[in-house]
């Protein structure tokens, strides 16, 4: 396929998309590959941690400083 096929396999894939997650993921990519000074790293980071709080793997605020409490000690 030349590069202006791809292309516009690309724009019909995109408009099958209804997932607002995959749309945000893929705004971010271009924003990083478009504009070098996006650090896209801290918004994968964000992502990553907004689907893990969804998914409920995070500790409380408690078990946290236990934690760290744990860290000092060998």
């Amino acid at each position: 396929m030349d590069m202006q096929a791809e292309i516009n396999w690309i724009h019909q894939e995109i408009d099958k998309v209804k997932d607002p997650s995959f749309v945000e993921k893929l705004k971010n990519l271009l924003q990083s590959i478009n504009n070098p000074n996006v650090d896209s790293d801290a918004a994968y980071n964000f992502d990553n941690a907004l689907d893990n709080i969804k998914k409920g793997n995070y500790y409380t605020e408690d078990e946290a400083k236990d934690m760290a409490k744990k860290w000092g000690r060998k």
